[in-house]
């Protein structure tokens, strides 16, 4: 029983390990890193050289999947530059499983000797440090966790019973690659299992060939597992996590048959080879990992010139995808700033554009919004939405003149208003979607519905031609008394007498969110009508 749970808490250690470092490397995964990885993949040896890196420093190839995910989203690398970064992150994934072979006891004690001394200095209190301090914890935990279960296999060994279940197991070729498999699927990393496998082979619980079968496996579980992260994906996004998991799929299709033939046969193949290199388990079972990983790479490059039509066919790219992508911004625009800041304005109209889509109008959004539900337009904005963020950040930082600056400031609040709207309409176009109980709310709620449509499309008109009669409209629409706003008020309140309950509550709700995007829309035509007012008079 102490062994169990000796080994029980040296795998509780590693994964808490794994957890703070996977936390601390998402910090690092801001607005100026993944930018620069975009920037920093133009050539193969670049995108392989950013994906060995990333490998080493996450050791998870699901984190680099999802982050070249969200980065293919927001339309800042292609696919082609993001599938060699995805295949070397597979052998940068390695390093961490090669070390774990080697005995490390001195140097685990040393480094949680470090983290202590860095508590103690309160380091991790410091802004600039704690990531680092935060980084060397989950390091020293992960380490000191393998140490323990090191600890606890050794004394398992020892027992009758784990000897005889571990030989039932390794008796059966097919059960050594399903346990695999399912334990990365349960842990979510083939590296996680593969340095269990090794704690096992040192302790003498399972032979190379036992362990090869776990490896297998375990790259095939991971596989799974990063096509399950993209089971809600669709387009480029998904085509990346396909393409992980055919890689890593096609290279244990490949190793699985030459095992069979070593076995069979007895021909010197992959098993002969390491045991040649190395006659320790631990470092020989870190080398079946680099092989599964090197031969996920040669099949990426073998199936590079066939991959993008067999990708785009099994997920090919929405028209919400489409939208989502900034249409104006680039980074080279960052040189001219105030030619920067009118792109801005053209993408926020698009995001504009977007709001008539929460009440299923695509008429704006042109052919593009056809195929397009009501469902797409709230993660649509929010992707635009995210992209103007950072490029005004990016534009904030260029030195730019202290008037630039400001309609920078300006073009930042709108975008806060965008989002404040669009989250709005997502709620008011919820409310809409729920059964009234009586006809009078029924008609008051499509009432409501055209009332806003109708607001919507004349502000994008608008915005879209930059016509001030259609903006002050807009204005007149939204403060007037007599306006639209105060009639369907006073018609809700006329006919909230008599309704149900659940129709009084789906009245107030209506109303409130109508309000308050009538007061947004007001806001926003009162700034647009400035701004083209300033447009007007620089223009005379």
């Amino acid at each position: 029983m102490d062994a169990l749970i000796t080994l029980f808490a040296g795998l509780g250690l590693f994964f808490i390990g794994i957890k703070l470092l996977g936390a601390e490397m998402a910090q690092l995964t801001g607005r100026r890193v993944r930018r620069w990885v975009a920037r920093s993949t133009g050539t193969y040896p670049q995108a392989a050289g950013v994906g060995l890196a990333g490998g080493v420093v996450t050791q998870s190839t699901n984190a680099i999947t999802v982050i070249l995910m969200s980065l293919a989203s927001a339309d800042l690398i292609a696919p082609r530059q993001a599938r060699p970064v995805l295949a070397w992150a597979n052998i940068g994934t390695a390093g961490l499983v090669l070390v774990a072979s080697i005995d490390l006891h001195l140097f685990v004690l040393t480094l949680i000797g470090l983290i202590g001394v860095c508590f103690y200095l309160n380091l991790d209190r410091s802004k600039r440090l704690r990531p680092v301090v935060s980084t060397l914890l989950g390091l020293g935990l992960l380490f000191l966790g393998l140490e323990v279960m090191r600890e606890g296999a050794h004394a398992l060994a020892a027992l009758p019973l784990v000897v005889t279940i571990f030989r039932f197991a390794a008796s059966s070729s097919v059960l050594a690659l399903i346990a695999g498999t399912l334990l990365a699927l349960l842990t979510q990393s083939s590296g996680t299992v593969s340095i269990l496998a090794i704690t096992m082979a040192t302790a003498g619980l399972v032979g190379l060939e036992q362990a090869m079968l776990l490896v297998y496996g375990a790259s095939l579980g991971s596989g799974i597992g990063t096509y399950l992260v993209a089971a809600k994906t669709t387009g480029t996004p998904r085509q990346l996590a396909i393409y992980q998991t055919l890689i890593k799929s096609a290279g244990v299709v490949l190793l699985l048959p030459l095992f069979v033939i070593e076995q069979a046969f007895g021909v010197p193949l992959v098993a002969a080879a390491i045991r040649a290199i190395s006659a320790a388990p631990g470092f020989q079972i870190g080398l079946v990992y680099l092989a599964c990983q090197l031969t996920a790479v040669a099949v990426a490059g073998a199936l590079e010139g066939v991959i993008q039509p067999m990708l785009e066919r099994l997920a090919p790219p929405s028209a919400a995808e489409s939208l989502s992508r900034p249409r104006y911004l680039y980074d080279q625009a960052l040189a001219e700033p105030d030619t920067a800041v009118t792109l801005v304005e053209r993408e926020q109209t698009r995001i504009f554009a977007l709001l008539p889509l929460h009440l299923g109008i695509a008429d704006p959004l042109g052919d593009e919004g056809a195929r397009l539900g009501a469902a797409a337009a709230m993660p649509t904005a929010a992707s635009l939405l995210a992209a103007v963020t950072n490029f005004l950040s990016d534009l904030a930082d260029t030195g730019a003149s202290r008037e630039t600056l400001e309609r920078v400031a300006d073009r930042q609040a709108a975008n806060t208003l965008l989002q404040g709207l669009h989250e709005a309409m997502a709620e008011f176009a919820g409310k809409l979607a729920q059964t009234a109980e009586t006809p009078a709310m029924q008609m008051l709620s499509g009432n409501l519905g055209e009332g806003l449509g109708a607001l919507l499309l004349t502000a994008e008109e608008g915005l879209r031609t930059g016509n001030i009669e259609d903006l002050l409209l807009v204005q007149q629409l939204t403060a007037d008394r007599d306006s639209l706003v105060d009639t369907l008020r006073r018609r809700a309140m006329a006919t909230e007498q008599g309704l149900p309950g659940p129709d009084q509550e789906l009245l107030y709700g209506l109303t409130s969110l109508f309000e308050r995007i009538v007061w947004m829309l007001r806001r926003f035509a009162a700034a647009a009508v400035a701004q083209a007012e300033r447009r007007a008079e620089a223009e005379a």
